[in-house]
């Protein structure tokens, strides 16, 4: 049995190490353990009561917190794991500090680096991350944003395993005799937290020039964020604010159901790790627009129309086309749809992860 500890910031509905973690967890030779590190419980940590890892929650009240720290170290000094994989910067940096000498690391890489860290998140990143014996990416993307400096340190222990979603429950939740969230007209759904990076200010001057000339359209915003009253002012200001739709956090399931009932996904991202919101809609048989990034070219391919993310214009001429060619749009929405369930499946990313660690406890076991 190969015991697994993966320590994590926070868990919630949609952290998807945590996901992926359960999912891993289902193979019998692998005992998996989820350490987190700011929940004070499982229910702060929003579990479902059927998961299949043991959770330690470490409660911690600041990142320097030296109560949680010393838990966190026990943990590791007396848990026996074979494999330690971590994926948030401060608190993954932590553990591989604290980490024994003999136990395998594991360490994904989540964002662009150079569009999301620092400076100073870099370098607290940058002095423990060669203790890793393995550094994934979760795109080509985000392994060639890292930065010459981390590059050079991992030489030779780089990879990518793309995240993956779980297409069993889309397709549960999405199996439903009546949707609540069909309307009358047409509606462009973007899902994500409301910050700079997500460029959501964009989409909305770009659907106001839609909705001057169609009016039977709606534009529905999922997520919450720093930026909401902007938004949320930014669209009065534009004259759409009652055709825009902002939804707030929802379950992960309602999402899915909100998809199924959309006619076009949007993200007009300015930079993106991987970005799980665009999969899932695709997923859902949804054409998807989507920024001209080379994350983007990657991960959706020519299964989807891009534009300019700096050109409010470029995305509504987008949009309109897709809302009137119909047969273009199904067209996408079917590429997108295979696209997505063959490559980005939740089990062949666990999948991937199972061999990986099985293959560096048997290194280690061997030394």
């Amino acid at each position: 049995m190969t015991r697994v500890l993966v320590v994590l910031s926070h868990i919630r509905d949609t952290t998807f190490s945590y996901e992926l973690s359960e999912r891993i967890a289902l193979a019998d030779d692998l005992d998996v353990t989820v350490v987190s590190y700011y929940d004070a419980s499982p229910a702060e940590a929003a579990l479902a009561p059927e998961t299949n890892v043991e959770l330690i929650p470490l409660g911690a009240e600041s990142r320097t917190d030296p109560a949680a720290i010393r838990h966190l170290r026990w943990v590791l000094t007396t848990g026996e794991y074979d494999v330690l994989h971590t994926h948030h910067n401060f608190v993954g940096s932590l553990a591989r500090l604290l980490a024994p000498r003999h136990i395998a690391i594991v360490d994904t890489e989540h964002a662009d680096h150079k569009e999301h860290y620092s400076l100073p998140q870099v370098l607290v990143n940058l002095p423990t991350l060669p203790r890793a014996d393995r550094i994934v990416a979760n795109s080509a993307q985000t392994l060639r944003s890292l930065y010459a400096v981390e590059r050079l340190l991992t030489r030779g222990r780089l990879g990518v395993i793309y995240n993956g979603i779980d297409v069993a429950r889309i397709d549960r939740a999405i199996a439903i005799p009546e949707n609540p969230y069909e309307i009358a007209g047409a509606r462009i759904t973007c899902v994500g937290r409301f910050s700079e990076t997500k460029n959501q200010s964009l989409l909305l001057r770009a659907f106001a020039s839609v909705a001057s000339t169609d009016t039977d359209v709606r534009l529905t915003l999922v997520g919450d964020g720093p930026l909401r009253s902007d938004l949320e002012a930014l669209a009065r200001s534009l004259g759409v604010r009652d055709a825009v739709e902002f939804t707030g956090f929802i379950e992960r399931d309602a999402v899915y159901q909100l998809l199924a009932a959309s006619d076009l996904y949007v993200q007009p991202s300015l930079s993106e790790g991987f970005c799980m919101a665009v999969v899932e809609a695709m997923a859902c048989r949804l054409p998807v627009v989507v920024s001209d990034i080379d994350v983007f070219d990657e991960i959706v391919g020519d299964a989807g129309a891009v534009a300019n993310p700096r050109r409010p214009e470029a995305f509504a001429k987008q949009l309109r086309d897709l809302l009137a060619d119909t047969d273009r749009a199904t067209a996408l929405a079917d590429r997108a749809y295979e696209r997505a369930r063959s490559r980005f499946p939740l089990e062949k990313t666990a999948a991937e992860y199972r061999s990986l660690y099985r293959e560096l406890a048997d290194g280690h076991s061997t030394r």
